[in-house]
């Protein structure tokens, strides 16, 4: 399966009440990775959806708009409260994008960032959710999963991310580092001019990038 055509991404950021205490970090992370996106023609005319959740709603802030022309996320959009309901916030960004694809093979980014574990999904269970992402991956999507610490991160890799796309940040400045560095991954993606599954493999995080999430590296901004 040859990469071509539009790339379609959907960002799912976690808006539980713990994410409070890195407010202006998860709204900056969000920003930062449409700036990135923005300076790089693969990615500027890329679509782009957005996806908050807790357990009192799962939004769809943007939804497949043309990533030049998507609106910074503002302070009053993203309000940090309940609990956490990740099983249904990814089942909601795998339909996005199944929908902007049409049913058709092609570039595909689900990129996932949360600080807590899965305890208030509704809809989608974790086998149900591991065999969405499985098969999402084996259609050569994308699926990175940044998580706040370990015991975080592991969930990803327990629902089936590939391990190379799966890493562990730490605190708010971890969390802007993640954007960073999952627009890097989003863009190597993208560029690809190969089949999808070797570009998603070249998509992978380095141990650079690895030890900056994790904060051993401080002299990236």
């Amino acid at each position: 399966m040859l990469a071509a055509g539009t790339t379609h991404v959907c960002l799912v950021l976690d808006m539980s009440g713990s994410m409070q205490s890195v407010y202006e970090d998860a709204i900056g992370a969000v920003n930062g990775y449409l700036t990135r996106a923005k300076q790089d023609r693969e990615l500027y005319e890329a679509r782009f959806s957005l996806i908050t959740f807790n357990s009192h709603a799962v939004e769809n802030l943007r939804k497949s708009e043309i990533m030049e022309t998507v609106k910074p996320l503002a302070h009053g959009e993203y309000h940090c409260d309940g609990m956490t309901p990740l099983y249904d916030a990814i089942g909601r960004g795998v339909g996005i994008l199944d929908e902007a694809l049409g049913g058709k093979p092609g570039k595909a980014v689900l990129v996932i960032m949360t600080d807590g574990l899965e305890n208030a999904s509704r809809e989608f269970d974790h086998a149900k959710i591991t065999d969405l992402v499985k098969r999402r991956q084996e259609a050569g999507w994308l699926v990175v999963f940044l998580g706040e610490g370990l015991d975080v991160a592991k969930q990803g890799a327990g629902m089936g991310v590939m391990a190379a796309s799966v890493a562990s940040y730490s605190g708010g400045e971890g969390l802007r580092a993640a954007s960073r560095i999952a627009a890097r991954s989003t863009l190597s993606y993208s560029k690809s001019v190969g089949d999808l599954w070797k570009a998603r493999d070249e998509a992978a995080f380095t141990p650079e990038e690895r030890d900056e999430l994790a904060g051993k590296n401080k002299t990236k901004k």
